[in-house]
This record gives structure tokens, C-alpha cells and sequence, in this order.
């Protein structure tokens, strides 16, 4: 990250090597960082005000990765459109929840290619056949 703010991260006291950090939240992170762009593994999150809900969906969108993204909300007519217009595979709104054993699991854009769990998983092991016959006059 070239610019943002975020308190200093420490490896926890338990790991005494490796790359592990503690839970992190950044702010002021601007649009065109990395950080705001790219898909971190980690228990990293951006925390981003907005002042029109357009401009949160438009930057929320602005990365070629998409497998997972949250929002909060009180407007229940707010959370039904980021749901349907934030480009991820998974979206929670105001619910941490997004990966249980009976839900497909999986990203858009760049993030993986298919799913898994779910009835969405099995359908990479299945071999789907139309066959149309006519009877003969």
C-alpha cells in the first residue's frame, strides 16, 4: 500500500515465524491502491465511507476480482440492490455468514473458476446431455 492509514501490524505472539498478522482494518485507502484493487488473503479489511451509494458500488466493483464483499446497512431496499449490483460471487450484508457447507461457494471475475459445496459444486462431476429424438413418419 502506498498511502492509507493502519495501525502498525504485528505477527501475533503465538507465531513466532511465517507470514501471519493480526486482524487489520485500514482506512483512508485510496481508490487506485492496491490494497483497494487487489484480493488479499488475510484478516484484512477496508473500511471506505462513500456519500453516494453509486459511487460505493462503482468502486467496489473497480477490481478484476470478485469472490467475496460485504456492506451494512439500516435500508433493506439499499442491501437487495448491493446484492444484486456488487460484482462477487458472495456478498453479505450486514452478516459475516457468506460460506456455509449447503451454499455454492465461489468467485466472479478472476477469482476461481467454477464452485464448490453446494448442489452448484457436484456440476463440475456431471456430464449434462440433451438428446432430442423425432419419431419417423
Amino acid at each position: 500500500m502506498r498511502a492509507g492509514r493502519a495501525p502498525a501490524v504485528r505477527r501475533p505472539s503465538h507465531r513466532a515465524a511465517g507470514f501471519f498478522f493480526e486482524a487489520t482494518a485500514f482506512t483512508d485507502v485510496p481508490p487506485g491502491c492496491l490494497l483497494a484493487r487487489e484480493e488479499p488473503f488475510g484478516p484484512i479489511a477496508t473500511i471506505e465511507p462513500f456519500d453516494a451509494l453509486d459511487d460505493a458500488i462503482a468502486r467496489a466493483n473497480d477490481s478484476r476480482y470478485g469472490l467475496g464483499a460485504y456492506a451494512f446497512t439500516r435500508d433493506l431496499q439499499v442491501a437487495h440492490r448491493l446484492g444484486e449490483e456488487i460484482e462477487a460471487g458472495m456478498v453479505g450484508i450486514n452478516h459475516f455468514g457468506v460460506s456455509q457447507p449447503e451454499m455454492p461457494f465461489g468467485g466472479w471475475k478472476e477469482s476461481g473458476h467454477g464452485h464448490e459445496m453446494g448442489a452448484e459444486g457436484l456440476l463440475a462431476y456431471t456430464e449434462i446431455k440433451t438428446v432430442i429424438v423425432g419419431t419417423p413418419n
